[in-house]
């Protein structure tokens, strides 16, 4: 799909697709009044529903594709319109979905009927995929068959018809996703004594609520230190999806809208920026190895893992950067701080997981204030 500015200031969506009679490539538009996220989002789906409307006859012939051939061409247009985090999770739901399928399987051949007994096999075979998982493959296929609809390679989307069948999951208690006081002092003390890189970082997310990325990513013109405030700006993420180390820089884009913020730093978090400059005297970033390489998400999350019967924490608890955000969550929870005010500091515009820690901790305090009540 491509966009055209209008003299009279509108945008004129466009798109080709190969028509089934004729095998001729033609075009269909639309014209709307912005050229949003959301616009565009909006044009897409009635650019391809045209197409279906012109292209759903069963007079027409189609062109045969093979799924393979079909993911390859998705791939080359999907690439593009998506971050490099969402297009690493677009490709590996790919390999998944192409070694289950196949790669020379043809396209207009698939039947919801074959795509049910594939997700049953996926959720309740050896792979023991989740619902939420399967879910998110559907996802994926009702795209690419939306893509084979539009240039020409199908008449029905066969994943309309696809169900995913529920499956039980266990439900984590919510105290498993943050640190206790006491098991974030054994995490704190561990790291300062084994990495003292990881020490300083750690607490840089634990103490202004970042994710790794956001932190990893920030560099030393990020921290804006005055007499009458102190604090970071959160305005880009370290891209290391599929990036060579030496090749990894600062996005200019968040996760979501919302995390984009200006974060108020205290003086504990001052001390932790000063040293880690002091470790990193010739990156432009805050955080480094010592060969003044930006720090690596899995690195950290192998050594927590290695070294967490050492630090005393529980084997139910999964321990990674993110949980020092929400640790920071919990935190802010106990101080009392207002929902929404935590939520736009660690760039939250809604987060079932917040609320949950939210709730947990405030839940917790009143059954102690009422436990209180009996020495009164």
């Amino acid at each position: 799909m491509w966009v055209e500015v209008q003299p009279n200031g509108k945008f004129k969506f466009s798109e080709k697709y190969v028509d089934n009679l004729t095998e001729v490539r033609k075009k269909v538009s639309v014209t709307l009044d912005k050229n949003t996220r959301e616009t565009r989002s909006k044009a897409q789906k009635i650019l391809i529903s045209k197409i279906s409307k012109i292209q759903h006859n069963p007079n027409k012939s189609i062109t045969s594709i093979t799924f393979g051939k079909l993911m390859e061409e998705c791939e080359t247009i999907f690439k593009k319109q998506l971050r490099n985090s969402s297009r690493d999770n677009m490709l590996a739901q790919h390999r998944v979905l192409l070694k289950a399928i196949g790669e020379d399987a043809i396209v207009n051949k698939i039947t919801p009927v074959f795509l049910n007994n594939l997700m049953e096999e996926l959720m309740f075979g050896e792979q023991d995929r989740s619902e939420n998982y399967c879910n998110r493959l559907k996802t994926r296929l009702n795209k690419m068959f939306e893509f084979a609809i539009e240039h020409g390679y199908l008449i029905e989307n066969p994943a309309n018809k696809l169900k995913i069948k529920y499956k039980p999951t266990h439900e984590d208690k919510i105290s498993d996703f943050f640190l206790e006081q006491d098991e974030l002092d054994n995490v704190m003390e561990f790291l300062k004594n084994k990495n003292y890189r990881y020490y300083l970082f750690c607490q840089w997310l634990y103490l202004n609520g970042l994710r790794f990325a956001e932190g990893g990513g920030m560099e030393k013109s990020d921290v804006i230190l005055s007499e009458n405030r102190n604090y970071c700006i959160v305005d880009g993420n370290l891209d290391y999806h599929g990036n060579k180390i030496a090749e990894q820089r600062k996005t200019n884009e968040t996760k979501t809208k919302a995390g984009t913020r200006e974060v108020d730093i205290n003086s504990r978090a001052v001390e932790i920026y000063e040293e880690a400059c002091s470790l990193s005297p010739d990156s432009e970033f805050i955080f480094t190895t010592k060969n003044g390489t930006p720090l690596q998400p899995s690195a950290i999350n192998t050594f927590l893992r290695n070294n967490k019967e050492e630090m005393n924490i529980p084997k139910n608890k999964r321990i990674s950067t993110h949980i020092f955000r929400h640790t920071h969550i919990s935190k802010l929870a106990e101080l009392e701080v207002p929902l929404y005010v935590i939520q736009k500091r660690v760039g939250h515009s809604s987060s079932k997981v917040t609320e949950k820690i939210y709730l947990h901790v405030t839940e917790k305090m009143k059954e102690k204030t009422r436990n209180l009540l009996e020495f009164l």
